[in-house]
């Protein structure tokens, strides 16, 4: 373990104008900017951990094959009632529109189908009537 001394550069710094500071310069304080070099993990650690979690990981896929072999019975009636349950709370979630905003919305998809049904029209009577044009010559 290594004891080292931080620099202190607030004594060379410039200031806006190019200039050093006028700074009394006080004599150091021994408690003051001392860090410590810890050293580091060992890496053998890591290799330990990675190698118990692959291990960890090959339990798992054994379990996997095992739980895949067996076929448990299943309990149809609970997974029903689970999904009805998770139904019903998620239909809460919804922001269910009012009488006023059903009518808007009605009535702004009528006037849109409209809307577009009557360019069709209008692009079918044209090209029709270019179309009767081109075979009659």
């Amino acid at each position: 373990m290594a004891v080292t001394r931080k620099h202190d550069d607030k004594n060379n710094k410039k200031d806006q104008g190019g200039k050093k500071e006028n700074v009394r310069k006080k004599p150091p304080n021994p408690k003051e900017n001392l860090t410590v070099n810890k050293p580091k993990k060992e890496p053998v650690k890591k290799a330990l951990v990675l190698s118990k979690e692959k291990k960890d990981a090959v339990k798992k896929d054994q379990g996997r094959k095992e739980a895949a072999v067996k076929k448990e019975k299943v309990d149809r009636l609970d997974q029903l009632k689970k999904f009805w349950r998770g139904m019903i709370n998620e239909l809460k979630k919804v922001h269910w529109p009012n009488r006023r905003e059903v009518a808007i919305y009605t009535s702004v998809v009528l006037v849109a189908v409209a809307a577009v049904g009557v360019m069709i029209w209008i692009f079918d009577s044209a090209l029709s009537s270019v179309l009767n044009f081109i075979l009659r010559r």
